[in-house]
């Protein structure tokens, strides 16, 4: 066949439609191609954004779970005043610091803004002080003086600081016995988080392999006939101990009740890194106590004091989000210590 001048034209176009087809898919800007490829494009215009405001993302910096147990009028041991309970809030927030639930923080789903740094309070023993219902009316309302009170409070001031916490619950569960059913649900409806802190807040290292079961499937036990669906996966070492046989702390039994945890709390004292950074203390947590240093008595030495000067010091250590939770976004250097098996699913390493 012999091709005229209008059957060339026309053979050419199908070549070059050819090949624009087969290239769609390198060319995600067009051709509705590939939608990772486009949020990567984003996600590094994000990041080029950052830098030139002077924001510096380092998601395999230092996090911290801040450990609490009693809020009261006075400061003393396990014990934070009133007063230094709000101002630890409004210091933490004006150092960027920013609120989220133990278990985002632990599973990688980090969602605080550019530029700042997430934190998590713990709350041991369940005391009233943390969660206290008064008389309103007909009914009642959260005392605006505990500690739960202060926090949303707080967040209704500044709303971007995030009113979340893990409490870790004794069987008298705040110390209210009447309301106990009621103040579980309601943490539980609201997205906090709930963690066993055994039945007789005894010295697991003491304890045989079947006392040590018994209590903890026996507070797993009280805490699910307030609430079946009551997700726990915490357990809170009384006194930071650990039991001699340490799996016992994540899967155990005892009359009939069976426990899975997949994380477990010391008592003290220094941040970590994230769990997919190879340094990461894998399922035994250390917390930071909080309290001020004392110079005569030496308390508070590793104390929440300590630390936020600490990071105040050595900002480069410090976790500071790039405000992006489909990313881990820090200096390309760091990249050899990132574990990808670790990494949430869909989120990938963003160095700069």
């Amino acid at each position: 066949m012999v091709l005229t001048r209008k059957h060339s034209n026309l053979a050419e176009l199908i070549v070059a439609s050819a090949a624009v087809i087969l290239l769609c898919p390198l060319l995600f800007s067009g051709c509705g191609g590939s939608t990772e490829a486009k949020e990567s494009v984003q996600s590094r215009a994000n990041l080029d954004a950052l830098l030139k405001k002077g924001i510096r993302p380092n998601e395999l910096g230092m996090v911290m779970v801040l450990e609490y147990h009693r809020v009261k009028p006075t400061e003393g041991d396990f014990q934070r005043s009133i007063d230094n309970f709000k101002k630890d809030l409004q210091t933490l927030y004006q150092k960027n610091y920013r609120l989220i639930s133990f278990n985002d923080l632990m599973t990688g789903n980090i969602g605080v803004p550019a530029g700042t740094t997430p934190i998590v309070f713990s709350f041991d023993d369940s005391t009233e002080s943390q969660f206290r219902y008064i008389p309103q009316g007909s009914g009642t309302t959260i005392d605006p003086e505990c500690a739960l009170g202060m926090m949303q409070a707080f967040q209704k001031q500044h709303n971007d600081f995030g009113c979340t916490a893990l409490f870790n619950v004794l069987p008298a569960m705040f110390e209210q016995e009447k309301y106990k059913d009621q103040k579980l649900t309601y943490l539980v409806k609201n997205g906090y988080d709930i963690g066993n802190h055994t039945e007789s807040h005894g010295n697991l290292a003491k304890l045989s392999d079947d006392k040590v079961q018994a209590d903890i499937a026996n507070q797993q036990k009280n805490i699910v006939s307030i609430d079946p669906k009551t997700s726990v996966s915490v357990l809170c070492l009384p006194y930071g101990e650990e039991p001699q046989n340490k799996a016992l702390m994540f899967n155990g039994s005892s009359a009939g009740t069976s426990y899975h945890y997949d994380w477990s709390l010391l008592v003290g004292s220094n941040p970590f890194y994230p769990m997919y950074h190879y340094k990461n203390p894998g399922q035994i947590i250390p917390r930071v106590q909080v309290m001020d240093y004392n110079s005569i008595s030496g308390s508070g030495a590793d104390g929440s004091g300590y630390w936020l000067r600490y990071f105040d010091r050595h900002p480069e250590l410090r976790f500071v989000s790039d405000g992006n939770s489909k990313t881990v976004c820090a200096p390309a250097y760091m990249q050899t210590r990132v574990l990808e098996n670790k990494l949430p699913k869909g989120v990938q390493f963003l160095g700069y």
